[in-house]
């Protein structure tokens, strides 16, 4: 019978997650069972009369697992009660429809992925420097970013991707709330995105949100004056959840593509980078003061 890892589960926090999370978490945790039996996915396709594409599938969580295929791989890896009932409870919720699905034809598939990451995680950190983090910008400021980079973009749609953000950003203010910390480049709080008026609105905003919410939400700028440092070749994002059987993830969004990292080496690459970048942004305090001189100068 297998042991259920130490601090696997967090209590009812850890229930508080998106469907996308709770499918990958059922996963793993699938997949490492198999592994502790040592047993090859096809074995255990074979032993299932499904295929090892499916089993494979649901151990990555991008494939749906019904309760007769889940009570089937329970069987075959000899799962305790407790356990089993643990599982059962992550495939029902893996089974709900989020709230993001609805914008299936809006968004690439690797996106709505991240939505549902970004929707089940406990803390993002994030670098950004040319555009701020998506869910701090204000309505304005996202519909001038979204106008800006597709003018092919019909305004329904438009206001549709709007609608998305704003909604995103509901994180930040329902339990649990989303621990946000993010290092923002000075030119990226200097382009007047949307104008003068709405770029000040936006800057007032973040004002605001630092001296309200810092236990949630903390910004720091990097400075013109910080030179080259590691952070500097794009925006990245990385994120943690509340399971501890999850690894934490790097977002990575360019101009022409989007990724989501999940090699450990890769990702730990990340964390290293952000925390060079916060050593060397300015601190709370200076990060506030400079976010007020600079919305103080758009007129």
């Amino acid at each position: 019978m297998s042991a259920k890892p130490a601090g696997a589960r967090k209590g009812p926090r850890a229930m508080l997650s998106s469907p996308t999370v709770q499918a990958w978490e059922l996963g793993i945790r699938l997949r490492e069972r198999r592994e502790e039996l040592g047993m090859t996915a096809v074995a255990a396709g074979r032993a299932s009369g499904i295929t090892q594409a499916y089993v494979s599938g649901v151990e990555a969580g991008r494939v749906k697992l019904p309760a007769d295929r889940l009570a089937q791989l329970v069987k075959i890896y000899e799962l305790d009660p407790a356990e089993a009932a643990e599982l059962e409870e992550l495939r029902v919720a893996a089974m709900r429809r989020a709230w993001w699905h609805q914008y299936s034809q809006l968004f690439p598939a690797e996106f709505l992925r991240f939505l549902g990451y970004e929707a089940g995680a406990e803390q993002i950190r994030s670098y950004h420097n040319e555009l701020l983090h998506g869910l701090l910008q204000t309505e304005e400021y996202a519909r001038a970013v979204i106008r800006g980079g597709n003018t092919y973009v019909r305004l329904t749609e438009m206001e549709r991707r709007v609608g998305v953000r704003m909604a995103r950003q509901g994180r930040l203010t329902t339990a649990p709330q989303l621990r946000l910390s993010t290092v923002i480049a000075e030119g990226a709080l200097r382009q007047q995105v949307g104008g003068p008026a709405v770029m000040r609105a936006q800057l007032e905003h973040l004002a605001t949100l630092m001296t309200k919410r810092p236990e949630h939400i903390g910004i720091r700028v990097m400075p013109f004056s910080a030179g080259a440092h590691p952070a500097l070749g794009g925006p990245f994002q990385i994120l943690s959840f509340p399971s501890a059987r999850l690894p934490e993830l790097v977002w990575q969004e360019v101009l022409t593509s989007s990724d989501i990292i999940d090699q450990s080496s890769r990702v730990a690459d990340y964390v290293v980078t952000f925390a060079e970048a916060q050593e060397r942004a300015l601190n709370s305090e200076d990060s506030l003061a400079l976010i007020r001189r600079i919305a103080e100068e758009m007129t």
